[in-house]
């Protein structure tokens, strides 16, 4: 859960929310929202984000898996040392390399990155 306080009067379509009173937002209804992100939302499909939280959903700002503000989940930082090592274990025991299929295509957005990503050869050293 998020918690803010509203800083002035404000009004959600029939709602109404008065200066100083605090709103909630559940982040696990919001992160299988359909409107945001398709109808498979309440689905397990780590592959709607191949192509980015942009790619994900319709408002990427929705997105928030450890929370945001001063109150930021205390495992966010443990959550990326343990991707970091996991990371860094199989680099250490497989070995990459492109595939022959690759066609270097970049395209620039707001970085250069191939336009149909990279496909790669995985061999376990």
């Amino acid at each position: 859960m998020v918690s803010r306080e509203a800083r002035e009067d404000l009004k959600f379509g029939d709602i109404i929310v008065p200066k100083g009173c605090n709103v909630w937002t559940l982040m696990g209804i919001i992160h299988q929202d359909p409107e945001t992100w398709g109808p498979d939302a309440a689905k397990f499909n780590p592959e709607r984000f191949a192509n980015g939280v942009k790619g994900a959903c319709k408002y990427p700002f929705v997105y928030m898996p450890f929370g945001v503000g001063p109150r930021v989940c205390l495992g966010q930082h443990f959550a990326m040392t343990e991707l970091k090592i996991l990371l860094g274990l199989i680099v250490k025991n497989f070995e990459f390399s492109l595939s022959p299929n690759y066609v270097h295509d970049p395209v620039l957005t707001l970085i250069i990155e191939p336009k149909d990503g990279v496909n790669l050869l995985v061999r376990k050293v």
